[in-house]
């Protein structure tokens, strides 16, 4: 039990490292972001927050015409409109790296207009070339304006969803905050409090701390501390005006809404495609957003303090080590029928975590703890399956050592017959299996399991021995014996058959006997034929077997399977059948042609010896035989008649259904009788 425990302990630990070694590699982190898109509530935009659209129509030539074109006095008159309107705060997300194409004077009017007021903030971004760390400032006229500025730089995933931007970062100029959050700062009238992130946290003001993580730059190894944007609108869905309409004093929505811009936050920036500044968002659902709108939803992240943050690693670990201690015990005991719903429950569980979760503004990792369920479950069945198939070939190893005495004494006789070889005799192979074994070794713990085939395969053996058969080999619950070697026997298929009744009237005192002490209910299947075979040594010089092989033995073997499919016990082959039919009482079942065989062959049901044949017995074989007659004859509705009236009989059953289906489906004109079996 300790050494059986302890293989369950490694495998926790094998499972551990190899999650530990998919989360440094940040395998199906697309899948958890992918998940994640789905937590947003991205139906609440705000409405202290207005959007100056740079669109389609600005851009018609008959209005402002192309952008670069643009002089900066509209961005002047812009400003002027907004402060006129009472308007909080202003943002341009427009760059001026280049003086305007109108000359100089046309710059200052800008920065004219940004020395006027003290609540505009203007784009600025900033850039790594290789080490050195590059900046894109407006140019020196609008600079001696003294705007604001904020960095527009956003964060792409590798999927290429933005879903985080740099918070602040140092400059030339000195430490200059994002754009959103400058914009934020604006509003809220929040002063800074110190540029530093402690403990994960930015401590944007004296009342405000945003959650937020660092990274090294990859280029120039300077620190980049981020924040998750919590995107509360899909795109388009801000209260959006028209630049052109700004200008010219038309204050309306694009649904034709006046817009009030008292108090309001007031981004200005480019939504037109053909200016190509938006990006996939994880509210997006195929619709590109534009990077305005990106800044806005942050907006609103900061004045409504509804900040996202990652689930702690702690946490995270804790439920990881918590699903495996807990799944590879339920799982090292339970059996897999009640495993997989199991399984199923505790990844709705995590999908659901993730989401209440998000209610609190927690990004739950969903994938790494359902990528333990998984593992789990696989890990924990493939050690019991393992363990288990380590158990029966120790079964099997054992029972191995049960040989027919003939064959000992034979080989004592003439020590010749340890030699590799082997040589064509006509034998009648036997093959038989547990109907459903699978199910029922699952019922059993293994000790039990061990006994409960010990005894079994013990009296099945005997039987076989005593009717002068040779044991072959077990195949876990399946026996192979053979008769007529190495000791000649002119009768061998009468006492394969004298085995098999045996066997089965046996094994009924058995279930009897095991029934009272709870033991599961179990029948087998018996597949008997005779033909020529190969019989010798078999392997090796240092370990072989004395066994037959050859297509007849491939055919007792198919016998034996195909019991399932007509619900018999025991099948014989026509050549069985033709030298047991003086003793034996048999049914034909069917004319069949087995999988890479051309040739069919009948096959027939042992039913009992001669003389424990009775009127009833006989009554049944011949109504079964009239039916099939009427089966091989076409005659499909009258032949499945007949077969009704044996209804609850196995080969009947299946019959009835045969002849429902040619009557639906007729089969060809040169149609032989034969039933192909495709399968082995």
């Amino acid at each position: 039990m300790l050494k059986k425990i302890l293989k369950y302990i490694g495998l926790g630990a094998a499972l551990l490292l190899l999650v530990f070694l998919v989360m440094q590699r940040g395998w199906f982190m697309g899948i958890q972001h992918s998940l994640q898109n789905k937590f947003y509530d991205y139906d609440s935009a705000s409405s202290e927050i207005v959007i100056v659209a740079i669109d389609e129509k600005s851009l018609k030539p008959e209005n402002l015409g192309p952008f670069k074109s643009w002089p900066r006095m509209n961005y002047a008159k812009a400003i002027d409109v907004l402060n006129a309107n009472n308007a909080a705060a202003i943002g341009i997300d427009v760059t001026f790296p280049d003086h305007s194409i109108l000359g100089r004077d046309d710059d200052q009017t800008l920065a004219d207009a940004l020395s006027q007021y003290d609540n505009v903030i203007l784009a600025s971004r900033y850039y790594f070339d290789g080490e050195k760390k590059g900046y894109e400032w407006p140019n020196e006229t609008i600079l001696k304006g003294h705007p604001v500025p904020g960095w527009i730089n956003i964060q792409l995933d590798p999927d290429g969803f933005v879903r985080s931007l740099p918070l602040f970062a140092e400059s030339d100029k000195g430490v200059i905050d994002a754009f959103s959050l400058a914009l934020a700062r604006i509003y809220l009238r929040a002063e800074p409090s110190d540029y530093r992130v402690v403990n994960n946290y930015f401590d944007y003001s004296e009342t405000i701390q945003i959650p937020s993580w660092t990274e090294k730059d990859k280029e120039s190894g300077e620190e980049v501390h981020f924040m998750y944007i919590n995107y509360f609108a899909q795109p388009n869905k801000f209260t959006h005006i028209s630049f052109f309409d700004l200008l010219n004093g038309n204050l309306v929505d694009k649904k034709g809404n006046p817009i009030d811009f008292r108090d309001k936050i007031v981004i200005i920036g480019p939504t037109a495609i053909d200016l190509q500044d938006d990006y996939l968002s994880p509210v997006s659902e195929g619709v590109r957003m534009p990077g305005v709108e990106i800044h806005a939803n942050n907006v609103q992240t900061v004045i409504t303090q509804q900040f996202l943050r990652d689930q702690s690693k702690l946490s995270l670990w804790l439920t990881i080590l918590g699903i495996l201690a807990v799944n590879i015990a339920l799982f090292s005991l339970l059996k897999v029928r009640y495993t997989i719903p199991l399984v199923l429950v505790e990844v709705f569980g995590m999908l659901v975590a993730g989401i209440v979760a998000y209610e609190s503004r927690i990004l739950v990792n969903v994938v790494y703890p359902i990528l333990t369920i998984l593992l789990s479950f696989i890990g924990t069945y493939l050690l019991r399956f393992i363990m288990e198939q380590s158990q029966r070939q120790f079964i099997e190893g054992a029972f191995g050592h049960y040989v027919n005495k003939d064959v000992v004494r034979q080989i004592k006789k003439d020590p010749h017959m340890l030699e590799l070889g082997g040589a064509k005799r006509e034998i009648t192979i036997f093959f038989s299996d547990i109907a459903g074994f699978t199910t029922i070794s699952e019922k059993l713990k293994p000790e039990e399991l061990v006994k409960f085939l010990n005894e079994y395969l013990g009296e099945m053996t005997t039987i076989i021995i005593t009717n002068q058969g040779t044991l072959d080999k077990y195949e876990g619950d399946a026996i192979m014996a053979f008769w007529n070697v190495p000791i000649p026997q002119h009768d061998h298929p009468l006492h394969a058959c004298k085995a098999a009744l045996e066997n089965q009237k046996h094994l009924a005192k058995l279930r009897e006997k095991w029934a009272k002490t709870g033991l599961p209910e179990i029948h087998i299947r018996i597949g008997l034929n005779t033909g020529e075979a190969v019989v010798g040594n078999m392997g090796s010089e240092n370990r072989f077997d004395y066994t037959a092989m050859g297509d007849n033995v491939n055919l007792a073997s198919r016998l034996e399977s195909i019991n399932k499919q007509y619900g018999t016990r025991i099948l014989i082959s026509e050549s069985t059948y033709e030298a047991v039919r003086d003793h034996m009482i048999c049914r034909e079942i069917d004319q069949i042609r087995v999988k890479g065989k051309h040739e069919p062959v009948k096959i027939y049901e042992l039913i009992c010896k001669k003389e424990d044949q009775t009127n009833e017995i006989n009554g049944r074989l011949h109504k079964y035989a009239e039916a099939l007659m009427l089966y091989r004859s076409k005659r499909f509705a009258d032949a499945q008649t007949h077969f009704e009236l044996l209804r609850g009989d196995g080969p009947s059953d299946l019959m009835i259904l045969r002849c429902a289906e040619f009557m639906k489906n007729p089969p060809a004109e040169d149609w032989d009788g034969v039933w192909n079996f495709e399968v082995k």
